[in-house]
């Protein structure tokens, strides 16, 4: 029996809680033989490990026996515990059914459920609590107002944007990592390690350089940006954290595509650069960044005296999942001296696809990466990854030590580097436990086959969309992103702006009937509607009855004269 088989035979928690207290405050040379055959302490077998135990458990003992208060302790009570252990036992079990069958039915509730008037008016107009109220009162306001108007990511027609669907692993390891609430920006604990531990791994899916790699786990891509931004500023930069962009009176530009994503351009606003820094490049006929006009802009921009600091290649581009050519532009930032950076926010995950792998050819020679771990991976939100070819670069952008902020050789303290001193964040949750639970869950090959699921279902749609004449597939569908447009026969005198609205709305009707949630997008200036499948609960059935709803809802649409569809 393992020691967490022990643990869970007791009746309750409180037994195996008063075991340990009870060892710990009898421990002693007499008993100590005693105590520690006793299978059932959770605590003894860690600390018969201890060097001198027996001295630190006598300093203990003294220690706590000389300690008499001369106060009314009820009065001094700051705990927020129950008083009832075993019914909060009880309703956290309902509560994990309840999330549990939430996953598991998922597909027998509509994709998405707009909120009532007077749901909507109870969750925005509830006064501060002044007295708190039951926990079974709490959950269950939970389970009639939050739960059912969810975002909706868990149905397996959640196609809108880029979203992951979740797991059941996903809500265990955050229930663990809630229990556990640990601040990972600084000392030695477990979630520090298991940090570090997924990292790594991620360091050599991307094939990044053992001797020199490293990163940190974030919210999402959009901080990462501003982070790995950060750093290449940095390396242009030497003196910018002392003396900053104004008294060093430079003026740094970055390239991007014109199909990255806004997180770049938000990036540079908030490190001072402004929208004017971020020359935007052509892109070819299959949306990829044009390697010759980048050529042609670093130079021109050399002339004006600028200096280039930063190209930002694109691992699958957020409207149709386009690839630039990462090898290509790997070259022209070594022969520039400029930072390459790679957004990759969920196509970097075709590592794990053998079919799919080329497209990011090039990627292990960039200088950082951003990616998420919430949409391909469907680990719950929010986790997202810096991914830095020289680890050293964060400690140079970021740490700033502090003398309430030591670190030491031993003890708590211990364990440097500490996260912290390579970022943003102080105070740091444990982002990696729900990402390496899930990869230990899975494992890379099970992921990569519902990454290669998705791309295929993709390809599926669009042949299903493309035996209607009337439907306009944008091709080539190069990933998981499929944007169409329709356009009816008896819509042919109308503008293309008429046929926008037109499409819109059917992707309303979609969402507001619970069929499906689709999302737009632009392309060559006209609306489209957008499919995007990072869905691990998709199934091809689900798009047969997506595109015979399509269909229903432009033939209600039009049968009605562009009528509004209420019913």
């Amino acid at each position: 029996m393992t020691q967490i088989d022990q643990i869970t035979t007791y009746n309750s928690f409180e037994q195996t809680l008063n075991q340990a207290t009870w060892s710990m405050n009898l421990f002693s040379d007499d008993s100590h033989d005693q105590m520690f055959d006793q299978q059932n302490s959770i605590v003894f077998p860690h600390l018969y490990q201890l060097p001198h135990i027996n001295e630190v458990t006598s300093v203990y003992n003294n220690i706590n026996t000389s300690v008499k208060s001369t106060q009314d302790v009820s009065s001094m009570s700051a705990s927020l515990d129950p008083t009832d252990w075993s019914a909060a036992r009880a309703e956290a079990h309902k509560m994990l059914d309840v999330s549990l069958h939430f996953l598991e039915n998922a597909r027998d509730r509509p994709a998405w459920i707009p909120i009532p008037t007077d749901v909507r008016h109870r969750l925005l107009h509830e006064n501060l609590p002044e007295h708190g109220k039951p926990i079974t009162e709490v959950c269950k306001d939970i389970v009639d107002d939050v739960l059912p108007y969810s975002g909706g990511n868990t149905h397996p027609r959640f196609w809108g944007w880029v979203h992951g669907s979740g797991t059941v692993g996903g809500v265990i390891a955050e229930m663990m990592t809630a229990s556990m609430n640990s601040n990972v920006g600084l000392c030695s604990h477990s979630g520090v390690l298991i940090e570090r531990q997924v990292i790594e791994w991620m360091r050599q899916l991307f094939e990044f350089p053992s001797e020199t790699a490293g990163g940190l786990i974030v919210s999402g891509t959009s901080m990462a940006a501003v982070i790995c931004l950060a750093v290449a500023r940095y390396n242009a930069l030497n003196k910018v954290r002392q003396e900053g962009l104004v008294k060093l009176s430079v003026q740094l530009v970055a390239y991007a595509s014109t199909q990255t994503h806004v997180c770049i351009v938000k990036a540079l606003e908030l490190l001072g650069l402004g929208t004017q820094a971020l020359r935007l490049v052509p892109v070819d006929d299959q949306y990829r960044m044009n390697i010759q006009a980048l050529k042609n802009m670093i130079e021109e921009d050399r002339q004006q005296g600028l200096i280039p600091f930063c190209i930002v290649g694109n691992a699958g581009t957020v409207s149709t999942g386009a690839f630039d050519n990462l090898s290509d532009l790997a070259t022209v930032a070594k022969e520039n001296n400029i930072w390459f950076h790679v957004d990759g926010a969920f196509g970097s995950f075709v590592a794990l696809d053998p079919t799919r792998r080329h497209l990011i050819h090039g990627l292990s020679e960039a200088d950082s990466l951003a990616f998420d771990f919430h949409k391909w991976l469907h680990v719950p939100y929010a986790a997202g990854c810096v991914l830095l070819r020289q680890i050293s670069t964060l400690h140079a952008t970021f740490s700033s030590p502090r003398n309430y902020l030591v670190s030491t050789r031993r003890g708590f303290a211990s364990d440097n580097p500490w996260f912290c001193e390579m970022g943003i964040e102080l105070s740091r949750p444990c982002r990696a436990l729900k990402v390496w639970f899930t990869i230990k869950e899975h494992g890379i090959v099970r992921l990569g086959q519902s990454i290669a699921a998705n791309c295929n279902q993709a390809n599926y749609l669009a042949n299903l969309l493309s035996k209607y004449d009337f439907i306009r597939v944008f091709t080539p569908v190069s990933l998981n992103i499929v944007n169409f447009r329709l356009e009816p026969h008896e819509l042919n005198d109308a503008d293309p702006e008429t046929i926008d609205i037109f499409n819109d709305e059917l992707v309303n009707d979609l969402q507001e009937q619970g069929i499906a949630i689709p999302s737009t997008s632009r392309l060559n200036d006209r609306l489209h509607i957008r499919i995007c499948i990072t869905n691990h609960r998709s199934t091809l059935a689900d798009f047969d009855l997506f595109v015979n709803a399509v269909i229903h809802f432009c033939q209600t649409r039009i049968a009605s004269g562009n009528n509004r569809i209420d019913t």
